[in-house]
């Protein structure tokens, strides 16, 4: 028997996804080479935007061809936008078999017996399920690995549908956590990237911890991050987290970020828009000064930091002015990287019925513009860069030239360069020589197997 799965959408759907490969390897299967060779394929779904949706779509009506030629073909819908729009898959898809909503993931094998035993449809779509801790994880890389942390939302910012597909905020007790990582650490990873959709927000759910925790006996995700850092240090593993949102940004998280070793020099914390007016009718719960801070306080203490963002244009009553507003936010920043959208209404949240909305050719146009001003800035910034020596841990041949290798920096850069495929899951120096936008070209200066020191971070080479 074999499974097939296809993921759409964050980094929290590709762990979803993996554990949902465990569970099935579990159950006797193995990964088919096709959908064509599957038994049973899941399809892992977003529901930020429209786009994801309509693709979802197309793929089951791919899908049910198969079905068509394979009646015994279990088809199954999984993910945010299973929870939220399951009546409309029902209807517009009713050849799927079972639907289930991401709380619920480690019930996927329950679910497949019924339809394997029963011949019938079934769904599991629970907000307040508490998620089962996977005993086994079948990884895309043997290099990096996923960790969630907190699962779910607390917040209601109306542009949203997250809170609504993937529940209330809940926080893994730190034990857990910390043997998760123990056993990647000695499994050979090399990077651990720890999941939440306010990531920043974990430990506020969590209770007294006997004196183990902060100064006032609470957990939060710096007193996390020591903990790990214990662990990951010595084997010089890099850790980052992600995504944040600036109203859990402390100066605790910032100071564990400046001093832990493993932590990497690399934040990623949403704006969404550079305008105080708009921010409030997202309900986002701070202002553009607020932001500036934070970001102030961050470059204070990490002065080589690489700071993403997401930003989203065309919300509803956005002015033109308010829109330049967010052009200048983007200047004034200098964003290493920047996610950006044109605003996409989605079912069962406020800003949908917001009578205000843009015009499509005018949240294009916008859109067009910022990513312009943004390429700009993300190359200028890139370009200063050039000639420094810096760390990478090497993950394979490049995608695009399978001559060179690839890899990361600790601020999340992209660098090409030529060197041995011995060197993949290794830490190395390379010397920038060349920027783009994605990153940057570089010569292999030689092989450093013990993370840099952040005092040499970032090395100017004369």
């Amino acid at each position: 028997m074999k499974y097939w799965i296809e993921t759409f959408g964050c980094q929290m759907n590709v762990l979803d996804s993996e554990i949902m490969a465990g569970l099935l390897t579990k159950m006797g299967y193995e990964k088919a080479k096709s959908p064509e060779d599957a038994d049973i394929i899941l399809i892992n779904t977003c529901t930020v935007r429209q786009k994801p949706d309509e693709k979802v779509f197309a793929y089951l009506g791919e899908f049910a061809k198969l079905k068509q030629k394979k009646p015994q073909l279990i088809l199954g819908v999984t993910g945010c936008m299973a929870q939220r729009e399951s009546d409309i898959i029902k209807a517009r898809a009713p050849y799927v078999d079972l639907l289930l909503g991401p709380r619920s993931v480690h019930r996927l094998p329950d679910l497949i017996r019924v339809v394997q035993e029963q011949r019938r449809f079934v769904e599991y779509l629970d907000l307040y399920d508490d998620p089962v801790p996977p005993d086994l994880v079948v990884r895309n890389s043997d290099i990096f690995a996923y960790i969630t942390v907190i699962h779910g939302c607390n917040k209601k910012c109306t542009f949203c549908a997250v809170p609504t597909a993937r529940g209330p905020e809940k926080s893994i007790p730190p034990d857990i956590i910390l043997e998760q990582v123990r056993q990647l650490v000695d499994i050979g990873y090399r990077e651990i990237i720890l999941l939440g959709q306010n990531v920043n927000a974990y430990g506020h759910d969590l209770k007294w911890d006997g004196g183990r925790g902060t100064r006032d006996g609470r957990i939060d995700l710096a007193w996390l991050l020591e903990r790990i850092d214990e662990i990951t240090a010595p084997a010089k593993v890099r850790v980052r987290f992600t995504t944040n949102h600036p109203n859990h940004m402390t100066d605790r998280l910032i100071d564990a970020m400046a001093n832990l070793e493993s932590v990497c020099e690399h934040i990623h914390l949403p704006v969404q828009s550079g305008d105080n007016e708009v921010l409030r009718r997202m309900w986002r719960g701070y202002t553009v000064e607020r932001y500036l801070s934070i970001i102030e306080k961050l470059r204070a203490k990490i002065p080589n930091i690489a700071i993403a963002t997401d930003v989203i244009v065309g919300f509803p009553g956005e002015t033109e002015e308010q829109f330049h507003n967010t052009l200048r936010l983007m200047e004034q920043v200098e964003f290493d990287q920047a996610f950006m959208f044109a605003f996409s209404p989605r079912p069962n949240t406020l800003a949908a019925t917001f009578p205000d909305q843009i015009p499509e050719p005018v949240k294009k146009r916008r859109l067009q513009e910022l990513i312009a001003l943004q390429n700009q800035i993300q190359q200028r910034k890139n370009e200063r860069e050039v000639g420094q020596v810096v760390e990478v841990l090497v993950e394979g041949p490049s995608e695009k030239n399978p001559q060179k290798l690839s890899g990361r920096t600790r601020t999340n850069k992209t660098v090409v360069f030529e060197g041995s495929p011995e060197l993949r899951g290794k830490l190395v120096l390379v010397r920038t020589t060349k920027a783009y936008l994605w990153g940057f070209e570089g010569e292999l200066v030689g092989v450093r197997e013990e993370a840099m020191k952040r005092d040499l971070l970032p090395l100017t080479v004369l």
